[in-house]
């Protein structure tokens, strides 16, 4: 060893000689240690030890040094500041044995040989000797290959690696060698060498490693350490027995705490040195008192540590212990995994706590505030960077004593607790960094409670407060300074409060529109319940925000308990297209959804005028668009369809819809049948329902309960979403961030919020507004935070409404702002400040004045277009309940008439009219004066056509009923045009809204006392409507004929086929020289009793059809005479199209003429703007009059087509037929593939029923059950759809008066599937109980298959049969002439029909006619497949196998049957393969 001597002065009571002393450094961070000990001593730099690093490295056992200041009992006595303190910790840490400890300069406790120090100055000798010289030359070796200090790097390692000294072993440079420049020109003190430091990397032996040191003496303790084990020993002038007691009582202490608290963990209390002593486990970490030396803490280190203290006083008060001597010192820091963890290292002033249920619960308490209170200065010292003296720590002026910052002046102010002379002197803090949260909590615990102002009880609040500050995102509670709101008193609540407890229902509502998202086939409904202001719509809204941008469309409507229901959907997509107008007019995703509309309804759309924007926004792809006049009525389930049908076109996979319906218990039956309609529409896809509604305004009998359990039992996933009261930790939730606080000061106040508001968050975020404004809740801006008198607040008198309550606080305002309340709470959920300048009749009131307190009081809203809307409909229920019970019919009256009075003509349409007429009307019972009734009558009809033409059907029903009762008793007399145009439209709307039983009563008004016909003609028009509606088809003939006989079209009752003819041949002379050009050349017809008869004619059409079939084609006759003798009219284009199918019935027989009739009847469309008869036109041309020439096939797109045209105008009488006839080319005429046919006839008989459509249903249910049987099916879809037998259907069908087309075609289903099975007797059967001798009727594909299947029959009888030969073999003849016929003009659809028949008859000539017979059938097999007729080639080949067995010809026959099989197959008739197969099958045996 290099050994050096240092001489110093001694300057205290005990003298040292001067000893020799050497440092050796055993690494490198002893070597930085040493250099900030010696710089230090020279130039202490602010009690900031220097940033110093090594190999670029700062050295980290600078930043938390072990020291042994843990282990001081005394809280007067602190390490000494200084990097002295930080060399002995590193020595500790490296594991030398010797170390010095310093606790103040001046002061040094003497282990083992150190010397003092004296006025800063240190004297230090090391006296050990390294044990192995080779390790230490290799450690020394690696420490200089890494040795790098400011730069130099291995300059010295490489001068002294492998000097030896005299010993043998390796020399260690000094200080002086490393810094020689640096220690030449510094002016050190003398005693304090460079020289006398060695460099080495070998650790200094330790000759007594089991030696306790000591490590800390104060005057009345001594602390030793020996590895991890510490020693406590108590000195000075205490007792052996005072000492035995205090340790005793520290080790009971420590062992009466769970092993999980946080403290000082004492082994045994056994004598050291022949003193008591308490041993303990070492503690590992760094005092609070260190920590808080560290510069520029982050807030969220600072809250780690301070809940790491909370919790472990949580943990001692739990257990039963309070501390009582929370310092600076007795606090250890410690990072386990992350989370800070505080240990508390001396127990000597604890106490316990008596936990027992009668222990005194003031003096508990009192121990535990006095924790809390110590607790709150520690917290103080932690947060606000100070680190006070202990004089400083007790005192109350460190604590109370606020900086206040004069934002104008600059200047600061000093003041106490209490309430400044103006809000707005002051703002925030100078502690302006401090959060208002966190320094309510520290003023909280190192304050008591007050009477308005509740501090901590206990630890664990306080650690739960700071957890919820470390967690949670919301950036209210880090706020930092007041701001304005707040220095004026005012609680701002942000929109975000009204989630708070909603996590999981937010949570499913997110789920459902991901769902709708994700899900392409299946639609999802899901509806949310709850108590009004329970944050229904609210989190809807929240949610639905964030799908904006995810390409979903969302359909938002609203009921309201003051407008009208059956308008919410239809608003809700004027509005949408309204939007898309504005907002993507050119995009790519308007024109796919142009196209798929178009595509769903042509250009010829009913819905344009309930829709205005749909055709604006249509136009925006075709601007030549034909905008589709409506029906004269519609009915309501026709709009209901169409409207099916433009959501089906407009949610897709590249958009899917959702439609979000609030406030659903206002909602009238036929709104909520449509919702039911849409979710059971099978072409509706990419597509959900969203809905909200009051749980405690409705009961199971309400529909929406109906109509939740029809979407559940047809398999739809339904989900149920309660929103119910939040609960009181929700509550304190909302308190705490609105007011800043920590949750557990704020719960006092919040449970009292929670019990009068009853966790309906609406009323909890208005009852919290309330007690601000009552004064209540007032903002201190000495203490900074907010204070209230909880018994002041418990004592208010709150109702349990929240209606009432608002109600309540509106009283309070100025009479002029009630006012103003009641007003707009009359004009609905939304209005304008134009209109509701027109209520107020007081010259006083100032609308602008008016809405700003509405808007500041929270009552109102401003949307972005400029209007007004409630914040929520039960405020506008409170507002509402102003106006006194019996004060408010006649308020709505006059509110109506002022509405009236003060608005221009022009104003009066749409919802300003209904606005005006709802009012008035709520005043009907008052004493209205005979023209003030007359008045609101005549206005009731203005609104009820109103509401006709946008679809409002219910509405306008009740409109016009009011109207009709607003009616006095001579108004035939005195207001007879008004009578007959109420009466007029009532009719209409009745019907259309399906209000039979209102129409039955009002019908007979009119026709008694209308004056004349005419005026009695539109009664009687609707009234055949309704007859034929209701099934009382014979009755509404007889009404068509007794009325057409007025009108001059006298029809006989009992009107002949020679009247037909007769009627006919009038017509064919008036169109035998005329083309359709000059036919398209005739005028217009305008005489207004010319048009009443066509129109009268057309309405007799549908009854007559079903009744009287002769009476139904004179009735065309007459309508085409009218048109070529008077003029044209819409109507016209129909009458052709029906004549031209009326000429392909067998009596008539004229192709050629029909087929021009068809053509002229296209061509008029146009021409006429018929647009809203296409339907019916391409019914009877592709349906009837086309498969005279054209092959059947072709037919087949256009009736769908058709079918679209009548959809969209919602003639679901015209869409049935169409549905029948393609069910019928498909089946019979082998139009499309049995599979394919079968689905799209289930999905619209689904579709029919759905709709309530039960006649139109059977009649495709009967193709369908047809279908289902030839594919091999085994299902009775009679019983799948209306749970009876096929049988059961039957019958029911045979005993039903009318319905003869659907008897017909129930026959004829029945008979086909006979003829294809091979069944013969009792096809034959059927064909007799169908009226066997009646074959004709306008060609539709039905008669094309019955004149077929007669003939097949009838062959096959007279085959078999002795008796009746004659009969049958004329039914097959007669068939046969009849397909010969229309071979002629079109080969491709009969000629194997033709073939086939005459095979038939050539087999029933017998053995001579053998060859011919055999000719014949190979002739229909093969006419068959090459016109694709698949069906009729296997038929045909089925019967030339049965033709070849009755000749014993079995290959021939099994190669016809094979034949018939594959045909099958290919068709897709399954059943039909499977009977042929076992016929093949023993064939082949």
């Amino acid at each position: 060893k290099n050994k050096t001597k240092n001489k110093t002065k001694n300057k205290t009571k005990n003298k040292h000689s001067k000893q020799n002393s050497t440092i050796l450094c055993h690494s490198r961070s002893h070597l930085a240690v040493f250099m900030t000990s010696y710089l230090w001593q020279q130039t202490p730099p602010n009690n900031m030890a220097p940033d110093l690093s090594i190999d670029g490295q700062h050295d980290k056992r600078l930043d938390k040094p072990s020291l042994a200041a843990e282990e001081i009992d005394s809280p007067h006595h602190y390490p000494l500041r200084t990097p002295l303190g930080a060399v002995d910790d590193a020595f500790r840490r490296d594991g030398l044995s010797d170390t010095f400890f310093c606790s103040t300069p001046g002061k040094l406790h003497e282990p083992a040989s150190y010397t003092n120090i004296d006025d800063g100055v240190l004297e230090v000798e090391v006296s050990k000797k390294l044990a192995n010289l080779e390790e230490r030359s290799s450690e020394i070796a690696r420490f200089s290959e890494t040795l790098s200090l400011d730069g130099h790097e291995n300059k010295y390692a490489q001068k002294y690696h492998g000097d030896e000294d005299v010993t043998g072993s390796t020399a260690s440079p000094t200080l002086t060698d490393l810094f020689g420049e640096m220690n030449a020109s510094s002016d050190m003190n003398s005693t304090f060498v460079p020289e006398s430091i060695l460099v080495s990397s070998t650790p200094v032996a330790n000759h007594d490693e089991e030696r306790p040191h000591l490590v800390h003496k104060s005057d009345s303790t001594e602390i030793y350490r020996i590895n991890d084990i510490g020693i406590k020993v108590l000195v000075g002038e205490t007792s052996l027995e005072e000492q035995n007691k205090k340790l005793s009582h520290e080790r009971n202490m420590a062992n009466f705490l769970s092993s999980l608290s946080r403290r000082r963990k004492v082994i045994e209390k056994k004598d050291y040195d022949g003193r008591p002593a308490l041993w303990f486990k070492w503690e590992e970490g760094v005092t609070l008192r260190s920590w808080l030396q560290k510069p520029e803490v982050e807030l969220t280190s600072k809250v780690r540590v301070a809940m790491g203290i909370a919790k472990t006083l949580s943990e001692f008060h739990d257990g039963g212990v309070f501390y009582n001597n929370l310092s600076f010192d007795d606090i250890v820091l410690n990072t386990v995994e992350g989370v800070d963890i505080a240990t508390f290292i001396d127990l000597s002033k604890s106490g316990f706590i008596d936990l027992r249920p009668k222990a005194d619960k003031d003096y508990t308490d009192m121990l535990r505030r006095t924790d809390l209170k110590m607790m709150g200065h520690v917290f103080r010292a932690i947060f606000h960077g100070q680190h006070p003296s202990s004089q400083d720590y007790h005192n109350e002026e460190f604590i109370d004593k606020e900086i206040l910052y004069d934002s104008e002046t600059g200047d600061q102010h000093h003041h106490k607790r209490g309430k400044p002379s103006s809000p707005g002197d002051f703002l925030p803090s100078s502690h302006s960094c401090l959060p208002l949260y966190i320094h309510s909590l520290i003023s909280s615990l190192v304050s008591p409670g007050s009477k308005s102002f509740i501090g901590y009880t206990n630890a664990k609040d306080v650690w739960l407060d700071l957890k919820y500050f470390s967690e949670n995102p919301n950036s209210s509670i880090k706020k930092v300074q007041a701001d304005q709101s707040i220095v004026n008193g005012r609680v701002v609540l942000s929109g975000d409060m009204m989630f708070y407890g909603r996590q999981v229902q937010l949570s499913m509502i997110q789920h459902f529109f991901e769902s709708v998202i994700r899900n392409d086939a299946c639609p999802q409904m899901s509806v949310i319940s709850g108590c009004p202001g329970a944050g229904k719509s609210t989190s809807v809204n929240q949610i639905k925000s964030q799908f904006r941008d995810k390409n979903l469309l969302i359909i938002e409507g609203k009921f309201n308990k003051f407008s009208r229901p059956d308008s919410v959907l239809i608003s809700a997509l004027d509005a949408l297209f309204a939007n898309m107008i504005a907002e993507s007019k050119t995009s790519d995703t308007s024109k796919s959804m142009r196209k798929r509309i178009h595509d769903a309804f042509g250009y010829e759309n009913g819905l344009y005028e309930s829709i205005p924007h749909l055709h604006v926004f249509l136009q925006g792809d075709t601007l030549s668009a034909h905008p589709s006049p409506m029906m004269g009525s519609k009915k309501a389930n026709q709009v209901e369809f169409m409207l099916c049908r433009l959501i089906g076109a407009i949610a897709s996979d590249e958009i899917p819809v959702v439609i979000y319906l609030d406030d659903l218990q206002w909602a009238d039956q036929a709104t909520l049948d449509l919702i039911g309609m849409l979710m059971l529409d099978p072409n509706i896809q990419h597509f959900g329902i969203l809905g909200c509604y009051r749980d405690n305004e409705v009961d199971r009998r309400h529909p929406l309960f109906g109509l939740l359990e029809a979407v559940r039992l047809n398999g739809i996933d339904l989900t149920e979403i309660h929103v119910g009261p939040i609960e009181r930790e929700s509550v304190n939730s909302i308190v705490s961030d609105a007011l800043c606080l920590p949750p557990s000061l704020c719960r006092p106040l919040s449970t009292v919020i929670h019990q009068k508001a009853g966790g309906v968050i609406l009323f909890v975020i208005r009852f919290l507004n309330s007690l601000n404004k009552q004064g209540h809740l007032v903002y201190c801006l000495e203490s900074r935070r907010w204070t209230w008198d909880l018994e002041k607040i418990k004592s208010e008198r709150v109702s349990e409404d929240f209606v009432v309550h608002t109600t309540l606080q509106m009283n309070s305002l100025p009479k002029l702002v009630q006012t103003g309340f009641m007003n707009a709470a009359c004009l609905g959920s939304n209005f304008n400040a134009s209109i509701l300048g027109k209520t107020i009749k007081d010259e006083g009131f100032d609308v602008c004045s008016f809405l700003k307190i509405g808007k500041d009081g929270g009552y109102i809203e401003e949307s972005e277009s400029g209007s007004y809307s409630w914040t929520h409909d039960q405020i506008q229920q409170a507002a509402y309940n102003l106006i006194l019970p019996t004060q408010r019919e006649s308020f709505h009256y006059h509110l109506g008439r002022r509405l009236l009075k003060n608005s221009a003509n022009c104003d009066m349409n749409g919802d300003f009219l209904f606005m005006i007429v709802e009012n008035m009307n709520r005043g009907t019972d008052l004493k209205l004066n005979r023209d003030e009734m007359t008045q609101l009558a005549r206005l009731n009809l203005q609104a009820g056509n109103e509401a006709m033409s946008t679809s409002g059907f219910h509405s306008a029903a009740k409109y016009l009923q009011q109207g009709i009762n607003l009616l006095s008793k001579d108004s035939w007399i005195h207001e007879y045009d008004l009578t007959i145009q109420l009466y007029d439209a009532a009719l209409d709307t009745y019907y259309t809204a399906g209000q039979f039983s209102n129409f039955e009563v009002a019908v007979k008004q009119p026709l008694t006392h209308a004056i004349c016909f005419e005026d009695k003609l539109n009664s009687y028009h609707h009234l055949v409507r309704f007859l034929t509606a209701s099934g009382r088809s014979e009755e509404a003939l007889e009404t068509c004929l007794s009325v057409l006989k007025k009108l001059g079209e006298e029809i006989a009752p009992n009107a002949d086929i020679k009247s037909l003819l007769a009627e006919a041949s009038c017509v064919k002379q008036m169109i035998r020289n005329s083309s359709i050009d000059d036919m398209l050349d005739l005028p217009k017809l305008k005489d207004s009793h010319k048009i009443a008869k066509i129109s009268f004619l057309s309405t007799a059409i549908r009854c007559s059809f079903e009744m009287n079939q002769v009476i139904f084609a004179i009735i065309i006759c007459r309508m085409v005479k009218l048109s070529l003798q008077h003029g044209l009219h819409s109507i016209s284009a129909d009458a052709f199209s029906l004549y031209g199918a009326l000429l392909t019935c067998p009596i008539l027989a004229d192709f050629e003429e029909a087929y021009k009739m068809g053509r002229l009847a296209l061509r008029a469309i146009d021409i006429l703007d018929a647009f809203m008869f296409k339907h019916q036109v391409f019914l009877f041309f592709y349906g009837s009059i086309a498969l005279c020439k054209d092959p059947l096939q072709a037919s087949v797109p256009k009736l769908l087509e058709g079918y679209k045209a009548g959809f969209a105008l919602g003639d679901m009488e015209s869409v049935t037929a169409y549905l029948q006839l393609y069910a019928g080319m498909a089946v019979w005429g082998c139009g499309d593939k049995l599979t394919r046919a079968g689905e799209i006839v289930r999905l619209h008989a689904k579709r029919m029923l759905q709709h309530k459509q039960v006649v139109s249903c059977k009649n495709i249910l009967i193709h369908l059950q047809q279908a289902t049987e030839l594919i091999g099916l085994n299902e009775d879809v009679y019983s799948t759809f209306f749970n009876i037998s096929e049988e059961e259907f039957f019958h029911q069908e045979m005993n039903c008066r009318g319905a003869n087309s659907r008897k017909l075609i129930l026959h004829t289903c029945r008979m086909y599937l006979a003829v294809m099975r091979g069944n013969m007797e009792l096809a034959a059967r059927e064909y007799e109980s169908n009226g066997a001798e009646y074959q004709g009727g306008i060609r539709f594909i039905g008669t094309i298959t019955r004149v077929f299947l007669a003939g097949l029959v009838g062959f096959f009888i007279a085959r078999k049969q002795t008796s009746d030969v004659e009969k049958w073999i004329h039914v097959g003849v007669r068939s046969m002439d009849t397909m010969k016929s229309w071979t002629e003009d079109s080969s491709w659809n009969y000629e194997h029909k033709l073939f086939l028949l005459e095979a038939e008859y050539y087999f029933l000539k017998g053995d001579k006619h053998e060859h011919l017979a055999s000719a014949k059938y190979k002739q229909s097999i093969a006419a068959a497949k090459k016109h694709k007729f698949k069906n009729d080639e296997g038929l045909a080949a089925q019967k030339a196998a049965v033709f070849h067995l009755h000749y014993n010809r079995k290959k021939e026959a099994l190669t016809n049957f094979q034949h018939a099989k594959a045909s099958y197959e290919s068709w897709g008739a399954e059943g039909l393969v499977k009977e042929i197969e076992i016929t093949i099958a023993s064939l082949s045996q």
